[in-house]
């Protein structure tokens, strides 16, 4: 295999629509998610025709802008609505670069398209629920000035009036009850879509990072690869430093592909998992998250610990215990993960510590510790003890959210100086027995 095969290989892989084109903008190379983004039935067919003939008419102007712009030597960016094979419309982020030969001059294009679908209707749901209060607040306002001319044209009859002024009275407190909800609720839409937007451009701007480190690694590797191929020609210590730099770039891809994976928007699906698997998976990447001055170490299980649920949203939970915990230590401090099974007797239940068995995840920390009144109100959206700006008061949020879907709880122990350790229990899976 040479490099130009690896390199369309490694493409393959990508979920985003990936379109090579020369330089007048016809097709070279695409992968399956190119095809799937244009509905192109026949992928060999389209070799060596205009990427732009196989755009709806309606945007077709905007990727020949693109082409044009990228030609010039410059890249482009924009979105756009296509249609998908099913009929539903889908929004693309599509990003335009020219390949630049020796001499700066244009030699291709990449045109790298990403799904964005999702995120679009995410926010346009909390653009509806912000319209619909204040159209209710509108209706609340003329309601109340119905009521205020009805009054006026029934001042004459004084009996009627005596009761007109209470239904007038009881529908302003009414109203004025449905403006402070309104605004209430407004101004918690409002802060949710700032936070919406702010978590996205950090998302977007760890998927360029990880999507662009992705790319160096994979020259590293192919460039690897082939001096790989050709083991006659080194000596021994090359061939056990090659090892070690082959086994560097893997690392490191696998931290650039969970840097991605947690960028990206994840829909919750449950399935069987294995607990200790998870953490086994997530643990180098936690570390790295952690910096070299936490003391992480993790607690191998003795037995299997399966459940149902969805793995990424346990990594998720179980990275922000983690980075909780170190900022409870202020960087500098030890952690330890401690992986097990617990029984909840009928004794011990409670409506939200339901009776059962139940395999466990616990995060130990030697930090600072919480108030009660502080742990009390952890798991509230927003509510956090950090400084201004250093916190979204999200993460345990998120756990707690988890922890629900998953049907399961969490156990607090913490006290002032004292560290915390948190422990996320799930409802065990009853697998069958080995015949």
């Amino acid at each position: 295999m040479n490099d130009l095969e690896r390199y369309r290989q490694l493409i393959g892989f990508s979920p985003d629509g990936v379109h090579e084109l020369d330089v007048q903008g016809r097709i070279i190379h695409m992968n399956d998610s190119g095809c799937a983004a244009l509905c192109i039935a026949d992928p060999v067919a389209a070799i060596g025709q205009p990427l732009a003939a196989f755009w709806p008419e309606q945007a077709r102007a905007a990727i020949e802008t693109a082409l044009f712009t990228a030609r010039m030597g410059q890249s482009a960016q924009f979105t756009q609505t296509l249609p998908s094979v099913s009929g539903e419309v889908c929004w693309w982020l599509v990003s335009v670069h020219p390949y630049l030969g020796s001499a700066d001059q244009v030699e291709g294009i990449a045109v790298i398209s990403h799904d964005i679908t999702e995120r679009v209707q995410a926010k346009q749901a909390l653009d509806t629920v912000i319209l619909g209060l204040h159209s209710r607040l509108s209706l609340s306002e003329s309601a109340g000035e119905t009521g205020v001319a009805r009054n006026e044209a029934l001042g004459r009859q004084l009996a009627r009036a005596q009761i007109f002024q209470k239904q007038v009275v009881d529908r302003e407190q009414s109203l004025r009850l449905q403006l402070g909800l309104a605004s209430a609720a407004q101004a918690v839409a409002e802060h949710a879509a700032q936070q919406a937007q702010k978590n996205e451009a950090i998302g977007q701007l760890v998927a360029g990072l990880s999507h662009d480190f992705s790319n160096m690694l994979q020259i590293a590797i192919v460039a690897l690869s082939s001096i790989q191929d050709d083991p006659a020609n080194l000596t021994e210590t090359q061939r056990r430093l090659l090892g070690y730099s082959m086994d560097g770039v893997h690392h490191a891809a696998l931290l650039s592909k969970r840097l991605l994976a947690f960028a990206r928007v994840h829909r919750y699906t449950a399935e069987p998992v294995e607990l200790a698997a998870i953490v086994r998976d997530i643990e180098s990447f936690a570390r790295h998250s952690l910096g070299a001055s936490m003391n992480f170490q993790v607690e191998s299980a003795a037995v299997e610990l399966p459940t149902l649920g969805d793995s990424h949203s346990i990594e998720q939970a179980f990275i922000n215990l983690c980075i909780n915990a170190r900022d409870a230590c202020n960087g500098q401090g030890a952690i330890r993960v401690r992986l097990g099974e617990l029984v909840v007797s009928e004794a011990q239940a409670s409506t939200l510590r339901p009776a059962g068995d139940y395999v466990t995840l616990a995060v130990i920390d030697n930090g600072c510790g919480m108030a009660e009144e502080v742990s009390e109100r952890m798991f509230e959206p927003y509510f956090t003890t950090k400084p201004e700006g250093a916190g979204t008061g999200l993460g345990l949020a998120q756990v707690y959210g988890v922890m629900r879907q998953a049907g399961g709880f969490v156990d607090v122990e913490s006290a002032p100086g004292r560290g915390t350790t948190m422990t996320l229990a799930f409802p065990r899976l009853q697998l069958p027995a080995a015949a």
